[in-house]
């Protein structure tokens, strides 16, 4: 039989298996199953099945199960098995072969006997079996040498060996081969030069067995120069593969090297990606649109080009392969290219953006409108830039400063820089302006929350909110009113006019810094902590002291480790509420010296019911009082002729002792 008919013949027997199917009927789909699997000789996970009709099960009666099953093809099968194979050999494709069966030992495999004739003698190996399979006995080593036409050995020899099973071959006569009766074998070359299959015939009874060398030769005298599998020729003719053709003889095929490629590891394409919480209900508001980079973030990296491996065919001749082609990996606005120009990082906090071809970092985000449900809630490593509104319930964030050219209404706004607002801040009690380490502009306040390490500067008003300011807090435009609400400031509250004719709650606290009050808190927090923990040791230190003096007997080696722990517990936290303490009184000087230059301006006119309290001292207004500037002395508030609050601290101290006045 030719090679060509011998494919024939095993496509058209592949091709009737693929298609053969059976009709099953049974209790469950199990069942089903497995009736179908000893029917088609195949593995559950081999078969394919359709259900024809559902069985039913009930109290009085029940239905089977109908189903049609098919044999899954052989691609199909591999397709399922890719990702295992990169899951646990990290793509050897071993888990993805068409000779899948040929890597995986069977559970269950019956004992082997070879029998071999060489010009040597004759070897007899018997290999034993895998699991419950079948030993090999003395019957079917005696048939296998009746049917080689070996004759005249020794029992004793052939049972020790079958006893043994040592799965090697073993001389047990010198009997020759029979002349006219030897093995042969065939090559055939196939795949333009690539592959050299070789169909081994099997010897008549008493004839030679072939032997690697024989099937090399054979090759040789093909002309194959290169790629001899020695190995796979030695396992096929051990395990008595005749009249099937294998390869015994491979060339090397040229390999293109793979092109250079540039891998991302941000995002260049932007998707709206909406996040379900926990109930399953989507955010709207957290688009994800942004994406934040910080200095010396890697970005994007160059895989090289590889080199093309060439080819060798079975003759030896080279066959080329190419090189794979270069690309660049580009640097853009704000990225440092490597002097390899293999990896791009960051040079500054911002947004990536990606755009022909090319990675850069925008420090500004620009949003050319207003955050709302387009946009969703903004957060940014870098500055903002709004041209439009801040909706009622969206949240602005960022690491520089922030400008907005319309309001900010019922939405949260936070940056570490400034943040200025054009039109103004329309919070309706719930909004929340936060700086920490800026100045916060607007044109006007109104029911909100603004808070900064800094300066808060309002042109038009301040009405019904609540202000924290670790500097001023400036309200000096045209019409310049503080009404309503609690204004707290380290230095220096200014306006043209505060309070009204109407008598609303105005609060106006100078000398305290938010920043250093809540810091000063926390301390506080952490030194009561410590103090509990070492009034806990202490008390049971004494407790063990006393039963030490009372009992020394009894106190175990345990109990004098114990106790020496305590002690060094108790003088770890003593030293750390003294630290605590130490940090209270530093930042209480800190406020206490900023405050004593704390004033209150007015240069206009300030209104009954407007209190203020300027370092510890406190005083209400109970008379509309114009153009004056408060400030503390000797634990009282006291006023003098209004003087504009920009002029030089030291001036104004000089400048106070004249028109001053006790309030």
């Amino acid at each position: 039989m030719s090679l060509t008919e011998y494919l024939t013949e095993e496509l058209s027997e592949f091709e009737r298996k693929e298609k053969e199917q059976v009709e099953v009927i049974a209790d469950s789909i199990e069942e089903c199953l497995n009736l179908a699997s000893a029917h088609l000789n195949r593995k559950i996970h081999e078969l394919d099945y359709k259900v024809l009709k559902r069985g039913k099960k009930s109290l009085f009666f029940s239905e089977p199960y109908h189903i049609r099953v098919s044999i899954i093809p052989d691609d199909l099968l591999l397709d399922e098995l890719t990702s295992l194979d990169e899951a646990l050999t990290g793509g050897s494709g071993k888990l993805v072969s068409k000779e899948l069966k040929e890597l995986v030992t069977p559970k269950n495999k019956d004992g082997r006997v070879s029998v071999k004739i060489y010009r040597t003698g004759v070897f007899l190996t018997v290999y034993p079996p895998t699991g419950e399979g079948a030993h090999m006995t003395l019957a079917d080593v005696s048939k296998k040498l009746s049917f080689r036409g070996v004759a005249g050995v020794d029992p004793a020899l052939i049972n020790k060996i079958i006893r043994e099973e040592k799965g090697q071959p073993i001389l047990i006569s010198n009997q020759k081969p029979k002349p006219g009766n030897d093995s042969s074998c065939n090559v055939e070359i196939a795949q333009e030069n690539m592959r050299a299959f070789v169909t081994v015939f099997p010897a008549r009874p008493g004839g030679r067995d072939l032997e690697v060398s024989d099937v090399v030769a054979a090759l040789k005298g093909m002309g194959v120069a290169h790629g001899l599998k020695e190995e796979e020729i030695r396992k096929h003719l051990e395990e008595d593969v005749s009249n099937k053709p294998f390869i015994g003889a491979e060339g090397d095929f040229p390999v293109n090297g793979r092109n250079a490629e540039i891998k991302y590891y941000v995002r260049t394409e932007k998707k709206i990606n909406f996040k379900e919480d926990q109930s399953g209900r989507v955010d709207y508001k957290d688009l994800d649109m942004i994406e934040n980079v910080v200095v010396g973030q890697l970005l994007a990296e160059k895989i090289p080009a590889e080199k093309g491996k060439f080819g060798r065919n079975l003759f030896g001749m080279v066959l080329p392969a190419k090189d794979g082609s270069d690309t660049e990996l580009k640097q853009g606005k704000g990225t440092i290219l490597s002097e390899d120009k293999m990896r791009l990082t960051a040079e500054v906090n911002g947004q990536v953006v990606y755009v022909a071809g090319r990675l850069s970092v925008e420090t500004v985000y620009r949003i050319n409108g207003d955050v709302g449900v387009r946009t969703g809630n903004v957060t940014f490593l870098g500055s903002i830039i709004i041209t439009g509104n801040v909706e009622d319930n969206y949240s602005v964030k960022a690491a520089g400063n922030i400008e907005i050219y319309g309001t900010i209404q019922k939405a949260v706004v936070e940056a570490d820089g400034d943040i200025i607002v054009r039109q103004g801040i329309t919070g309706r009690e719930e909004a929340r302006v936060e700086s920490t380490g800026g100045n916060i502009v607007a044109k006007f306040i109104q029911n909100a929350t603004v808070i900064t390490e800094k300066d808060i500067i309002v042109q038009e008003g301040i009405l019904h909110s609540q202000l924290m300011a670790g500097g001023k807090v400036s309200c000096k435009g045209k019409r310049g009113q503080i009404v309503g609400g609690t204004i707290q400031a380290a230095q220096l509250i200014s306006a043209k006019i505060i309070g009204s004719q109407a008598n609303p709650q105005t609060d106006l606290i100078v000398g305290n810094n938010p920043k250093i009050l809540k810091q000063i808190e926390e301390y506080e927090l952490k030194k009561k902590e410590n103090r509990d923990k070492h009034d806990q040791l202490t008390k049971t230190m004494r407790t063990l002291k006393a039963r030490k003096d009372n009992d020394p007997s009894t106190f175990s080696a345990e109990n004098e480790a114990h106790l020496q722990k305590l002690e060094a517990g108790t003088k770890k936290l003593e030293k750390r509420i003294a630290e605590y303490e130490n940090e209270i009184r530093t930042l209480t000087e800190y406020m206490d010296e900023q405050a004593a230059s704390g004033r209150i301006s007015v240069e206009k006119t300030v209104f009954p019911g407007v209190s203020m309290r300027i370092r510890n001292s406190e005083f209400k207004l109970r008379h509309e009082t114009k153009a004056k500037t408060f400030y503390e002395e000797e634990n009282q508030v006291r006023s003098m002729p209004y003087e504009d609050p920009d002029e030089d601290k030291n001036d104004w101290r000089k400048k106070r002792g004249r028109g001053k006045s006790r309030n």
